[in-house]
C-alpha cells in the first residue's frame, strides 16, 4: 500500500537526492598506466558514464576545465604523478661498449622524448652540462667515471712517452 506524502517532504527526499548527485564527480579516473610508445604516464577517464578516454597526466593536470569535474584526492594524486613525472631524467644509457680503434668507450643514449638514439663518448657527454644533467645521477657518475679513467690513461700515456 502506498503512503501518501506531503509535498514538503516529496521537494525534502527531491533535494537530497539531488545534492549526492551533485556532489558526484562528472569526470572519474578509470586506470592510471605507462604508455608503452611515448613512456609517460597516461589515464583512462570516463566521461558521462561510459564513455572513456585516454590522456596525458600532464594534460590532464593542465586542462582546468577537465580539473574543475574531478574530485580534490584525485586532482592531488595526479599533480603528484606529474610532478614526479617531471623529474624523471630525459636521458638513460642503452648500450656502452668498447671501439676498437681509440680504445675508447661509446654510449648508446635513448631520450624520452624521442625515439632516436645517439652515439658519444663519456668525455663529450661530460662537457656538454645540459644533457648531463638530463641523466639520472646512477648515470651521470658513470659516464664522469668513464670520462675521468680515458683522461687519466691519455696523461699516464703522454707521460709514458716524454
Amino acid at each position: 500500500m502506498k503512503e501518501k506524502i506531503s509535498w514538503y517532504e516529496w521537494f525534502s527526499a527531491s533535494l537530497k537526492e539531488f545534492v549526492v548527485e551533485a556532489a558526484k564527480p562528472y569526470y572519474e579516473i578509470v586506470d592510471i598506466f605507462e604508455c608503452d610508445k611515448t613512456g609517460f604516464t597516461k589515464a583512462a577517464i570516463k566521461y558521462s558514464g561510459r564513455h572513456i578516454k585516454e590522456k596525458n597526466i600532464s594534460d590532464i593536470v593542465m586542462d582546468n576545465e577537465l580539473i574543475k569535474h574531478l574530485d580534490p584526492k584525485t586532482i592531488r594524486t595526479l599533480t603528484y604523478i606529474a610532478a614526479v613525472e617531471r623529474l624523471k631524467p630525459d636521458y638513460s644509457i642503452l648500450v656502452h661498449h668498447m671501439t676498437s680503434e681509440v680504445d675508447e668507450y661509446l654510449l648508446e643514449i635513448k631520450s624520452r622524448h624521442s625515439k632516436e638514439t645517439l652515439k658519444k663518448s663519456p668525455t663529450e657527454l661530460s662537457k656538454d652540462k645540459e644533457i648531463i644533467s638530463k641523466f639520472n645521477p646512477i648515470d651521470a657518475n658513470k659516464i664522469g667515471y668513464m670520462a675521468g679513467v680515458r683522461e687519466t690513461v691519455k696523461e699516464y700515456e703522454i707521460k709514458k712517452d716524454l
